[in-house]
């Protein structure tokens, strides 16, 4: 054999196996996964509005050319039941092709929640065209009602209010306060006057009037419920009055509220002027 050639040969063997030798094994993906988009938990206050719904959002790990649909299971582990307190948009969800997320859409029956009844409803992710994720695939979702904030429901007697003060219950249980003078600053907040919160005597508390020594029936509050989830009271510091310090006698308070079952509880701080002791009550007001 021609020396030459044979040099040849054995070049090319040489540059065959390094070429071989060089290839890259073939990329691994991993396969496409369903999941609960984060958070993995949601508060749904029904309202008796029509269409009063909630969506939870789900998607998938990789975009695709064509419809996948999502599968998932449903339970309540307080006896929520489909038809009575929720319905479902479909049974399933399909992402569009070119598309990774959707939602699942939540329909709340708002005549299913009657009372203080709250709900909880658990989502699982059970397949469908992509597997479920290991790690995303639970989502939790808490149901109640949540009622519109009407003036003339918030005010009137709450005849079964009490007290509780620094901690100690009051001495007067079931007392009679009053809320009044519901003003409208905009759509989600308001003012009112409370009347007797504390219950010291049938004549409430203040604020005091320096001027002219009168006793204005009653403490503004401001109600803000911008939030469904977070109805809130705020009344800013204010003159209360008290008949051993009354011009300088403060009072500040925050609590929450439901315009469902028209309850207040409010945590406010006292001050008196005379010694500067500061003393703290919750105010429960029930009709």
């Amino acid at each position: 054999m021609n020396i030459k050639f044979s040099a040849y040969i054995i070049l090319f063997a040489g540059l065959a196996i390094g070429i071989q030798s060089c290839k890259k094994e073939p990329l691994v993906t991993a396969p496409p996964v369903s999941e609960f988009l984060s958070p993995a938990t949601g508060s749904f206050f029904i309202t008796s509005a029509v269409g009063s719904t909630f969506k939870i959002p789900v998607g998938v790990s990789s975009v695709s050319s064509v419809d996948r649909t999502i599968t998932y299971t449903v339970k309540s582990p307080t006896g929520a039941a489909s038809g009575s307190q929720y319905t479902l948009g479909k049974a399933t969800v399909t992402i569009p092709a070119g598309k990774a997320t959707d939602s699942i859409v939540v329909n709340g029956i708002f005549a299913g929640y009657a009372g203080s009844r709250v709900d909880t409803l658990i989502f699982t992710m059970s397949g469908g065209d992509v597997q479920a994720s290991t790690f995303a695939n639970v989502y939790t979702l808490v149901l109640r009602k949540s009622c519109d904030v009407i003036g003339a429901n918030i005010i009137g007697d709450y005849s079964n209010s009490t007290d509780t003060y620094n901690g100690t219950a009051s001495t007067m249980p079931n007392y009679k306060a009053t809320i009044s003078d519901f003003k409208a600053i905009n759509s989600t907040s308001a003012t009112v006057i409370i009347r007797n919160i504390g219950a010291t005597s049938d004549n409430g508390w203040g604020p005091f009037d320096v001027s002219d020594g009168a006793i204005t029936p009653g403490i503004t509050a401001t109600l803000n419920y911008a939030d469904p989830a977070n109805l809130t009271v705020t009344i800013a510091t204010q003159s209360y009055f008290d008949g051993g310090f009354p011009s300088i006698t403060t009072i500040t308070g925050t609590g929450k509220f439901s315009s469902c079952d028209n309850t207040f509880v409010i945590s406010c701080s006292v001050k008196y002027g005379g010694n500067g002791n500061t003393y703290k009550h919750v105010s429960y007001l029930n009709r």
